[in-house]
């Protein structure tokens, strides 16, 4: 989710291929549009306490809900009752938008060092300048939220704040994960993943990139089913307080990447097929209903999915010039944003949680654009 995931890989190109720079300039839109969802979501779906606004559009009873609560009188209303059925069943979803950002965080790790092999100031100053992009904005979430108002504070300051500060959001796992500001979860798996990003990029080297994706989802799917039926422990872990449960996301990018830095004209062709997108959103409906037969492969399979279906989308919005460059410029800025947002947006989310829908969702897309602009 960094600004470092894609925007340095575009930078690079740019240097060296303005042709090639223009076709990746659809990474900053998925950002954008990733971003924008997953803020959507936290404002949309929960209320004081962070209980849910809106029923899990994944359940037998969502339609039968939904319809109850919009109570349609004619023709015009059963439209609507649909129109905002759809809507909620889409920001509900938004949080796989996350592994989204998995996905391009690793792309671009693997896009700017795949020419070359090797960082330009070794493995130790790739890991400086790796932390100099992550810690300054993480840095300042911690201090905008002890001095920022009109914020949700729903826990005390005490010395898990220190952990958080100096990095840990790992443990304790379940006092520390959603510490205060509950997405600065991804910070910590985004420093796992970091950490081990040098072996898994040699293993990439070695094995190739079907080798690579093998080993990748032997991790994934092996770790996730011992945290899942084996090992006792919190469900933390395998949303990201373990980096293995969540490395397929991760891998895959790095795999994408490297293809791109070999290839971009021909995997620009291949990733923008109508077949690409069919199979994107196979894929992501696959995820969906791995909820039902196996929550091993939910987060695999919605994150490659996702990501193919995002690429189509933020392709298209770049046609409606305003909007592309729009989308763009949130995506350049979405490490911020993600990491700022969530507290703001349960203030609002707690307080505007009594106006009926169709007021509320309007209010509430104005707010996530004045947050947007002002992060």
């Amino acid at each position: 989710m960094t600004n470092a995931a894609t925007s340095p890989a575009t930078r690079q190109t740019r240097a060296t291929s303005p042709a090639a720079a223009v076709r990746l300039d659809w990474l900053d839109g998925i950002k954008g549009i990733s971003i924008l969802w997953i803020v959507f979501f936290h404002g949309v779906n929960f209320g004081p306490n962070g209980t849910n606004r809106f029923p899990w559009p994944l359940s037998d009873g969502f339609f039968a809900t939904m319809r109850a609560s919009c109570a349609p009188q004619s023709w015009g209303g059963e439209i609507v009752c649909g129109l905002e059925t759809f809507g909620v069943a889409v920001t509900r979803l938004g949080f796989h938008a996350v592994a989204v950002f998995l996905v391009l965080s690793g792309f671009g790790l693997a896009y700017s060092l795949a020419k070359t092999g090797e960082p330009a100031g070794g493995w130790l100053g790739w890991y400086r300048s790796r932390l100099l992009r992550l810690f300054p904005m993480y840095w300042l979430a911690h201090i905008v939220y002890l001095v920022s108002p009109f914020q949700a504070q729903y826990e005390p300051i005490d010395y898990r704040f220190l952990l958080s500060f100096l990095g840990d959001r790992v443990w304790p796992i379940d006092m520390i994960f959603f510490y205060f500001n509950p997405a600065l979860w991804y910070f910590g798996l985004l420093l796992q993943l970091y950490l081990v990003f040098p072996v898994l990029f040699r293993l990439l080297q070695k094995l190739g990139i079907t080798g690579f994706l093998a080993v990748a989802a032997v991790v994934t799917f092996g770790s996730r089913y011992l945290l899942l039926h084996v090992i006792p422990l919190s469900g933390n872990y395998l949303q990201g307080g373990f980096f293995a449960p969540r490395l397929w996301e991760f891998a895959f990018g790095m795999a994408l990447g490297v293809l791109y830095r070999r290839d971009a004209t021909q995997m620009n062709c291949i990733l923008f097929s109508p077949l690409a997108l069919l199979a994107g959103a196979v894929v992501y409906v696959l995820g969906l209903y791995a909820y039902d037969w196996s929550y091993i492969y939910v987060d695999a399979l919605t994150g490659s999915g996702l990501t193919v279906i995002l690429a189509h989308l933020a392709r298209a919005t770049d046609r409606i010039r305003p909007l592309g460059r729009a989308l763009a410029t949130v995506g350049l800025y979405s490490y911020g944003l993600y990491l700022l947002h969530q507290p703001y947006v349960l203030y609002f989310g707690g307080r505007a949680q009594n106006l009926p829908t169709a007021q509320f969702v309007p209010a509430l897309a104005a707010f996530v654009v004045v947050l947007a602009v002002v992060k």
